[in-house]
């Protein structure tokens, strides 16, 4: 007989529920009398599907019975949900072991809705289901789950070099919606920069709804990258507070402004933040010009407009303090990072991985190169 395999579902840390599958485990946990259902049926004797109120433990355990909720989600497939405490869980796994389970990576006994061993892509969409962390984002995922990515794939692997036009469109549209499929993987990076004191911190503070960064009205509080993740519109998003870009003769401000720097040159989106209860000096007019694709915030529109009128076209006006125009700010960087939505039922490339495949197909056939085309569409539905 295979070894029964286990492994938890839920992610570290306490929590009022934690479940676990088990693979194979069928006749392992009735063998050893782990389950004792209220119903006084072993574990085999339930209905496929039928959930099963319990106590975990069995009569030769040396511990208190555990209070358990067993389903079996396929013949031999069981899926356990116990209180969410470490203890509880460790104390599952330990019988399980004990009586010659293996313990391995949930990923590894992820199925196919026909119940068969999981594809390489199919396990790829399970795990970037499980990090998501909005609606908006799982929504499109378990429409990739549902079926529509794995048979555009299964499509596309289907046709010949013969037949490399019909492919070249498929890849254009999946490899259409690729900066999506980041998006889904990882949270974009928004960049809040300018001149110091124009409010970057507070708009941190105001659009995450806590005080992550440390607001003061001196220059130069803020030395290093300060960052929190959110939602904005249902999208996730990493947002990070750097140091105040201007000239200084302080080491360790430098440090932060070179910091600062780095994080501007890696980012999804830069805001740049203006001080509109002040006239435009001539770092912000730099930075206005260095950085032309930036979401310009015109912050403090709670106090006077100092400007003269010569903010940039387009430029928000803000309160990070009476939180006006934190909405539209909101929805200026969510259209600028997601510019399209995918109508349902359209395929969306899930993973860097298949994303390169895809890349290295529509290589192939502009340059005619019917084996890299076969070896790449093989390795692209693998």
């Amino acid at each position: 007989m295979t070894a029964a395999r286990v492994a938890v579902l839920t992610p570290g840390g306490r929590g009022a529920i934690a479940s676990l599958v088990v693979s194979g485990g069928v006749e392992l946990i009735d063998h050893h009398r782990l389950f004792e259902a209220a119903n006084g049926r072993r574990l085999a004797e339930q209905d496929p599907g039928r959930i099963c109120y319990g106590f975990w433990g069995g009569d030769s355990n040396a511990l208190p019975n555990e209070q358990v909720v067993v389903c079996r989600t396929g013949e031999s497939r069981v899926e356990l949900h116990c209180h969410g405490g470490a203890a509880a869980v460790q104390r599952i796994l330990e019988d399980l072991v004990g009586s010659g389970a293996i313990r391995c990576d949930w990923a590894d006994l992820v199925v196919a809705p026909s119940g068969s061993p999981a594809s390489r892509i199919e396990v790829e969409l399970a795990e970037v289901l499980a990090a998501a962390t909005t609606w908006q984002v799982a929504a499109i995922l378990l429409d990739q789950q549902a079926g529509v990515l794995v048979s555009t794939l299964e499509r596309l692997a289907a046709t010949g070099w013969d037949q490399r036009h019909q492919a070249a469109a498929c890849v254009a549209g999946l490899l259409e919606w690729s900066d999506l499929g980041r998006r889904l993987i990882d949270p974009p990076t928004v960049v809040l920069s300018g001149g110091p004191n124009v409010g970057k911190s507070s708009l941190l503070n105001a659009l995450l709804g806590f005080g992550r960064a440390i607001v003061w009205d001196q220059p130069g509080t803020t030395r290093d990258v300060v960052t929190g993740r959110t939602a904005l519109e249902g999208w996730p998003v990493r947002l990070a507070d750097t140091a105040g870009l201007r000239a200084t003769e302080d080491e360790i401000e430098a440090v932060g402004v070179e910091h600062a720097r780095r994080e501007l040159d890696t980012a999804d989106l830069v805001v740049l933040v203006v001080d509109r209860s002040h006239p435009l000096d001539g770092l912000t007019r730099q930075l206005v010009h260095e950085w032309p694709d930036a979401v310009v915030v015109a912050n403090k529109c709670d106090l006077d407009d100092a400007t003269d009128g010569v903010l940039p076209d387009g430029a928000l006006m803000v309160s990070a303090l009476t939180g006006e125009g934190l909405d539209e700010l909101a929805g200026a960087i969510v259209a600028r990072l997601v510019p399209g939505m995918p109508e349902p039922g359209t395929a969306v490339p899930v993973s860097e991985r298949l994303i390169g495949c895809l890349e290295e197909v529509a290589r192939a056939i502009d340059a005619g190169d019917e084996t890299g085309f076969r070896s790449a569409l093989t390795e692209t539905i693998a």
